[in-house]
């Protein structure tokens, strides 16, 4: 199989035929056919799995396949290649290029409950806590928290300055929960980058499923987070925290990494939100809730064999933290398990 690092590398191998893709040049795959200067990619293979998944959700097209449709759109996901330069090499004018784009992600999007789920019986919750236990000792956890920036063009008005994050360019959040194989159980995403991950997370669907978690059950989030009895943050290192607690961090930094991995790994195959130039902000989220759904069907199908060096998020920023808000439930279920390490 082709480089790991690039989602065309898995996802062509379902929509076009084994002779097209005969190489890699530069650092960026590219599909040739047996012309020796190709510019055209042809020769798809129809009832591809993929294709069938969203093909309820896309309107029929005369003038292109379905096929096609699915193929341009991941490539334009997983690298940073022009429209212009996209749409000639499928043989399609720009505007069909963005249309495709678009309504193949929104049907992605409708895809979403089927790929991306939060644990929710018992049974689940116990799955996810017992992979991360094979690094980490802290009991319950049933996912890994944290939120990244998407770097967006932002718009020239007035309201630019709400798209300015912490790193000074504009943005759009993305918060992102895992487990410890890096499958995404859950995103949020659209809030500008201005806005603060606590503020995010207090706003997200998710919080209401956190709030009803058993007591064993919580997240692992970062010192941004506020800590509670569903989310557990490490302790504030202020040069007089003891040997439990800095156990306790040593531990809730083994497991968070995973989030910080996750999103590195889902951001190098889709390199397209390293820069999502687009204008319409509203169609922002789907774009990117489609590339998440993506990278689980992915993992789904490719297991552990795509978890290689992946990159750490650059763009996940700690913020300055919300733990010396004690939540006295919070702080004493954080004390018991550094107690129990």
């Amino acid at each position: 199989m082709a480089d790991s690092d690039s989602v065309l590398s898995i996802l062509i191998d379902e929509i076009t035929d084994d002779s097209i893709l005969e190489h890699v040049e530069n650092t960026s795959l590219m599909l040739t056919c047996s012309n020796p200067a190709p510019v055209r990619v042809e020769g798809y293979v129809p009832d591809v799995e993929l294709c069938k998944i969203v093909a309820p959700d896309m309107a029929r097209e005369r003038s292109i396949s379905l096929e096609t449709r699915m193929l341009a759109t991941l490539w334009m996901l997983g690298n940073m290649e022009c429209y212009r330069s996209v749409a000639d090499r499928f043989g399609i004018s720009k505007g069909t290029l963005h249309l495709t784009v678009m309504s193949s992600s929104k049907a992605l999007c409708q895809q979403k409950s089927n790929f991306i789920s939060f644990p929710t019986t018992r049974r689940e919750m116990d799955q996810v806590a017992e992979g991360f236990s094979a690094r980490c000792k802290i009991p319950g956890k049933v996912g890994a928290v944290d939120g990244t920036h998407v770097p967006v063009p932002g718009p020239r008005s007035h309201h630019r300055a709400s798209f300015i994050n912490r790193k000074g360019y504009p943005s759009i959040q993305l918060q992102v929960v895992c487990d410890s194989k890096l499958r995404l159980l859950d995103t949020y995403t659209g809030w500008r980058g201005s806005v603060h991950d606590a503020r995010v997370f207090r706003n997200c669907p998710l919080l209401d499923v956190c709030q009803q978690l058993p007591a064993p059950y919580h997240l692992i989030g970062d010192s941004a987070y506020p800590l509670s009895r569903y989310m557990l943050v490490p302790y504030r290192d202020n040069g007089h925290l003891d040997a439990q607690q800095k156990k306790f961090n040593k531990a809730h930094s083994s497991t968070r990494v995973d989030v910080e991995r996750a999103i590195g790994l889902l951001k190098s195959k889709f390199r397209r939100l390293k820069n999502l130039d687009m204008l319409l902000a509203e169609q922002i989220p789907e774009v990117i809730t489609a590339c998440c759904v993506l990278h689980n069907f992915i993992l789904d199908r490719e297991g552990e064999d795509v978890v290689e060096d992946v990159e750490y998020d650059s763009a996940s920023v700690e913020e300055e933290g919300c733990s010396d808000s004690l939540n006295a439930a919070g702080e004493e279920k954080r004390r018991n398990i550094a107690n129990l390490l």
